[in-house]
């Protein structure tokens, strides 16, 4: 295993570990430690290596209830939810604008990241290369839009703590 996929696999443990559990400090500590965590993920799926394309198929979906669970969890965690955004940011026409949630994204990262985790773990042949190949498909077509989304909105609560 490289140092990246190292790193990544780290970050990845630490903000499944911050999703999952549910102490801690209030609303604000817990969105500002979200915002931190996704940060260095965000950085870290970037510099993931190329990996082929799995043999053994995908990893094993979490059940729809598991996800309801957390994304439930997480709601209860944020102080908000909803906020406003614009889905496809290079349409030709004006878009109209979208509700984003905070828990579902943050659900959703979740989910994708740990179905990775799962295969990462499962000490099959090929878990890493099928777990990095997981990983950077589920970013560029499902959870790499939820944590920009999510990352603009924490951004856009605290920003004013900095000025």
């Amino acid at each position: 295993m490289n140092d990246q996929v190292a790193e990544f696999v780290a970050e990845a443990r630490r903000y499944c570990a911050l999703i999952e559990n549910e102490e801690g400090g209030g609303p604000s500590a817990f969105e500002k430690e979200c915002l931190s965590v996704l940060l260095r993920l965000y950085q870290q799926v970037l510099l993931l290596p190329s990996a082929d394309s799995p043999e053994s198929g995908l990893p094993d979906r979490i059940l729809h209830d598991d996800w309801q669970a957390v994304r439930q969890r997480t709601a209860q965690r944020t102080e908000h939810d909803l906020y406003w955004e614009v889905f496809e940011p290079f349409a030709e026409n004006k878009p109209d604008p979208i509700h984003g949630s905070i828990s579902d994204d943050l659900a959703d990262i979740w989910r994708d990241v740990k179905m990775g985790l799962s295969t990462f773990d499962s000490g099959k042949p090929n878990c890493i290369n099928d777990a990095v190949w997981h990983w950077r498909f589920s970013f560029g077509s499902h959870w790499g839009y939820h944590v920009a989304g999510v990352i603009r909105a924490l951004t856009a609560l605290h920003a004013a703590e900095f000025y």
